[in-house]
């Protein structure tokens, strides 16, 4: 029998449970000063932990458990309810021992932990002043402009005079002109 009557998980009915301990955690931040001892300004609730242990008895006992395994596997929320109800409960660990005392059943300890989910809100927002187009200076005729040429480009015309030197070479004829002497 269970502690305060009948236990469960979700819709598994626990047979026997020897213990439900719930436990309750705070972080606390401490901050250390100069002189004396260390300041604690800040305190924060962790997830509320379940640890329940007992008996699954029974044929069906084996079903019973593949449920609670399912629960675990599909992260399913679920309910715990004995002596208090412990809703929004996320199945951490299960543990089973099988052995000849427990002939058509077996022992377990499952680990619950709270979960809290976030909600999602709208907000209205007011009072926000138009989008305005950025003013730039008009664009100015800056008369004619020189061409540039690139690092290519003057690679190929040094190219080019190199090669016309050589030819000169060859055919016997200054290409003075070409280098601008």
């Amino acid at each position: 029998m269970a502690i305060g009557g009948v236990a469960m998980i979700q819709d598994v009915l626990l047979d026997l449970v020897e213990s439900d301990n719930p436990t309750r955690n705070y972080d606390v931040t401490s901050k250390a000063v100069e002189d004396g001892a260390d300041i604690s300004d800040h305190m924060k609730e962790r997830p509320a932990t379940l640890s329940i242990s007992g008996y699954l008895l029974n044929p069906d006992a084996w079903a019973r458990m593949a449920r609670i395994h399912k629960y675990q596997q599909t992260r399913q929320l679920i309910t715990y309810t004995n002596r208090v109800i412990h809703s929004n409960m996320a199945i951490t660990s299960i543990n089973t021992r099988h052995s000849s005392t427990e002939a058509n059943g077996l022992y377990f300890t499952i680990q619950l932990k709270h979960v809290r989910r976030a909600k999602p809100a709208m907000a209205q927002i007011t009072n926000v002043p138009k989008a305005t187009a950025t003013k730039t200076a008009p664009r100015q005729n800056s008369g004619t402009q020189q061409a540039r040429q690139t690092p290519k480009q003057a690679n190929n015309k040094a190219s080019d005079i190199r090669l016309a030197s050589k030819a000169g070479m060859f055919f016997g004829a200054k290409v003075g002109g070409l280098v601008g002497g």
